[in-house]
């Protein structure tokens, strides 16, 4: 697939890919969206292979010393971790944004109806955090609107923002919410949601926004329902735990079999020749490196990681990262390195075998690392249990991720109720699924989507063959 003169496709063409995609999702098209949250949040947990299982107890694990951290009590904590061994489903799709930015806003609304649709008392959430503060203009974690104004959420300048990922510790920071406009017409709301959320320095803007996401979620959100969010920085300790245990197959079989790792880059370079290219690259080998907030590609030679720009130097100075459990470890623990997705969605989903809700993209990158995770299993016949269980998965990803789409300013609305999220639910869950999901441009303006329209309508592309199979 090239993108040098795709056109958009219209709405229709790109439903008619949806459902050709996920024929189970065509059913709901008219439903009420509340029936679709209410359906990809219901899963049960499935018979497992050993390494499936021991995945499993440690991410409950790790989710129940995450809540206990993040100041929910034992009993919340452990709840959290038995609903999620219980239900294995988690929201994947927005990157950390502040609650009430859209992206984030309308996802976790969706979340909700799916939550109430199985009387669920905790809700997971795993946000990026290796994006930058500006995605795009005045648009991305740095960024909040209130009204018609841009309010630059910490105050940084664009010299701060542009090199550094929200996750970057190279200084404090705090909240400012400092209007683009000199003469801001909605002090008020400024000042409203500045005396929510909390004082004082963070050591990165990770951390402030997960801790401004909890006085968020106690003042607008919380309808009995405990809240954890997660990002990268805290994965990073779920790959330790993995590391650390020699009988966890990260540890015993991805890390000791030399092949593997290798095998698996080269089945995701190999999507290059094939119709789905562009979906799923190789831009970092398995973890991203970090240096002074700056996170930059590592490749991985000869056992060995180390930055993609400077191959020949890091070899030279003896500064590689081992590709060992104590090496990976070390690396982690001192924060050099962060996981990349493809690590991210090994620990909290293929592994444990939970289904991961994300948004446009989501949907095909995710079954794309699948199959290059099954395809290294298969050559050479490693761990047929697991790759029976990966095989059996049901859904194992599902769009979940702005399925609702408004034009409304999150806050604003919230403030227009009263403060009422149930309000908010019961309006848009009874929305057909077609109407809440407005335009759908994040697909219909996406030249992946253009691309992948084109390839099936062709025949280049198809959900019968390799490596949509493994969805």
């Amino acid at each position: 697939m090239t993108q040098t003169s795709i056109q958009p496709i219209d709405r229709e063409r790109l439903l008619a890919v949806i459902f050709d995609l996920f024929p189970w999702l065509r059913a709901y098209r008219h439903r009420p969206v509340r029936d679709y949250a209410a359906a990809i949040y219901d899963v049960g947990a499935e018979p497992a292979s050993s390494s499936r299982s021991h995945a499993r107890e440690l991410l409950c694990r790790w989710i129940e010393s995450k809540a206990l951290q993040s100041g929910l009590g034992r009993n919340s904590a452990k709840k959290m971790a038995t609903e999620l061994e219980d239900h294995p489903v988690l929201q994947t799709g927005p990157h950390l944004h502040l609650l009430i930015e859209p992206d984030a806003f309308f996802t976790h609304l969706f979340s909700l109806m799916g939550l109430r649709g199985r009387e669920s008392r905790s809700y997971i959430s795993y946000a990026c955090s290796t994006v930058k503060f500006a995605e795009r203009s005045r648009k991305g974690p740095g960024w909040l609107r209130l009204g018609d104004q841009s309010f630059n959420v910490f105050g940084l300048s664009r010299r701060e923002m542009i090199p550094y990922s929200v996750l970057a510790r190279n200084r404090s920071y705090n909240f400012q919410l400092a209007p683009s406009d000199a003469n801001p017409g909605l002090s008020h709301e400024r000042d409203t949601l500045s005396r929510l959320l909390p004082d004082g320095q963070f050591p990165c803007a990770a951390e402030a926004i997960k801790a401004g996401n909890r006085r968020l979620w106690a003042n607008y959100f919380d309808e009995g329902i405990d809240f954890l969010q997660l990002d990268d920085d805290d994965v990073a300790d779920l790959v330790v735990a993995h590391l650390a245990d020699p009988k966890s197959w990260l540890c015993d079989r991805f890390l000791r079999d030399k092949a593997f790792p290798t095998t698996t880059l080269k089945n995701i370079d190999l999507l290059a020749s094939t119709p789905w290219r562009n979906w799923l690259k190789n831009s970092t080998h398995f973890f991203w490196g970090c240096d002074d907030g700056r996170i930059f590609p590592m490749t991985l030679i000869d056992g060995f990681l180390g930055p993609r720009e400077s191959q020949g130097q890091w070899e030279r100075e003896g500064k590689a990262i081992a590709f060992t459990a104590d090496g990976l470890i070390e690396a982690l623990g001192r924060r050099r390195i962060i996981p990349n997705l493809f690590i991210v969605f090994m620990v909290i989903a293929i592994l444990p075998g939970v289904r991961v809700l994300g948004g446009s993209r989501h949907t095909v990158y995710y079954p794309l690392m699948r199959h290059a995770f099954c395809s290294a299993l298969s050559d050479g016949g490693r761990d047929d249990d697991l790759l029976r269980s990966l095989h059996h998965d049901r859904r194992p990803g599902a769009w979940g991720h702005r399925v609702i789409s408004d034009q409304m300013e999150p806050f604003s609305l919230l403030r227009s109720e009263g403060g009422n999220v149930s309000n908010l639910l019961s309006h848009y869950g009874t929305m057909s699924f077609d109407e809440a999901c407005g335009s759908l441009s994040s697909f219909t303006e996406d030249p992946l989507w253009s691309d992948l329209s084109a390839a099936l309508t062709t025949g280049a592309a198809s959900t019968m063959r390799s490596p949509w199979a493994f969805n």
